[in-house]
């Protein structure tokens, strides 16, 4: 499960391991309709990854089974279908007038919206290692950011796809073969003019918008998205820290580590033999609800953080690992499990 959900006009819409897309009821969670884009052939019978993006009563689809596509977000029926070379990991990312998502290969594809028909591309540099979560280009008027594997930051023109700037988000480390894995795999986000962005290699930035100077770096390792909100920003880092820095300087406020009450050993066995080893538990994105951060972890479970303090004010189960980031609409918080659940919470 690698697509996050999408909540647009009392529906949540998901989709599964297997490229089924979902129209869910917000409120009673029963499902509308259902829609399978695989496509037939023997080529792509296993594939993951993919996402979905919402606009206009339109829910487009990007795949690992190399498909793009359009469904009519009340009835699920096909608009239009158009087949990559690549299969593409990420969610797609609507601007002007044209559907954009990276491919495995560090292509950034667009499509025409109304036709899916292929308009321009742009090529990264290729990276051999990455990240099994792909980001979704970020989009400000007329100019649209992308992240890729190789850790190129770059903007371009929504329009024509011409090149505004590019700036690298690597730091190498003599204490880490992983800080090779130079990957982007959270979305980066554009908010006041500036671009925010963090790395496998363990940047975390804040780029103006404009000329593609860094206003100022911090060492985060990370694979989510910040979350830029008033003077502040968070980030959670792959060790399970999160970050309040300030928007402007970078100056660090507080750091919590969700992960502190983690003690190393085993699960199960006899006298310390045998049984599966406990992991560190890697966290979602965060999401900011009445002055409160929510994450979910791959353990299981989620928390619910004080925005201004950094202080965990609770803690709890939802029962299955979490990847993926939950949403919020409404009074209500959406979250997808590992195991293809989808669970609402007041």
């Amino acid at each position: 499960m690698t697509a996050p959900p999408v909540g647009a006009d009392g529906k949540v819409f998901v989709m599964d391991g297997e490229a089924t897309v979902s129209a869910i009821d917000a409120r009673s969670g029963s499902v509308i309709w259902k829609r399978d884009i695989r496509p037939s052939g023997k080529r792509d019978r296993n594939a993951y990854g993919g996402g979905l993006a919402y606009s206009d009563g339109k829910v487009y689809v990007a795949s690992g089974y190399r498909v793009v596509a359009q469904l009519d977000a009340n009835t699920g029926a096909v608009g239009w279908t158009t087949r990559t070379e690549q299969p593409i990991h990420g969610a797609p990312t609507l601007a002007a007038g044209r559907v954009a998502a990276v491919a495995i290969d560090n292509t950034l594809l667009t499509f025409d919206a109304a036709t899916g028909a292929p308009a321009w591309t742009y090529q990264a540099l290729t990276e051999s290692a990455r990240i099994i979560s792909a980001s979704s280009p970020a989009v400000s008027g007329d100019t649209l950011v992308a992240a890729f594997g190789s850790g190129e930051l770059v903007a371009l023109r929504s329009s024509n796809g011409n090149d505004l700037w590019n700036e690298a988000l690597s730091r190498a480390s003599r204490t880490s073969a992983l800080s090779e894995i130079r990957d982007i795999p959270g979305r980066p986000v554009i908010y006041q003019g500036d671009v925010y962005a963090v790395s496998h290699s363990g940047v975390f930035a804040a780029i103006d918008l404009r000329s593609g100077q860094a206003r100022w770096q911090l060492p985060v390792v990370g694979v989510t998205s910040p979350l830029p909100a008033g003077d502040v920003v968070y980030v959670v880092g792959r060790d399970g820290r999160i970050v309040c820095a300030s928007r402007e300087s970078g100056q660090i406020y507080w750091i919590t580590d969700l992960n502190a009450d983690f003690k190393p050993g085993r699960r199960g066995g006899v006298f310390g033999i045998g049984g599966t080893p406990r992991v560190r538990s890697v966290w979602s994105s965060p999401i900011l609800a009445n002055d409160r951060l929510i994450l979910a972890g791959s353990s299981g479970d989620m928390a619910v953080v004080n925005a201004k303090t950094g202080e965990v004010q609770r803690r709890f189960g939802l029962g299955a690992p979490v990847l993926l980031s939950p949403i919020s609409m409404g009074d209500t918080v959406y979250v997808v499990t590992d195991r293809a659940q989808l669970i609402a919470l007041r």
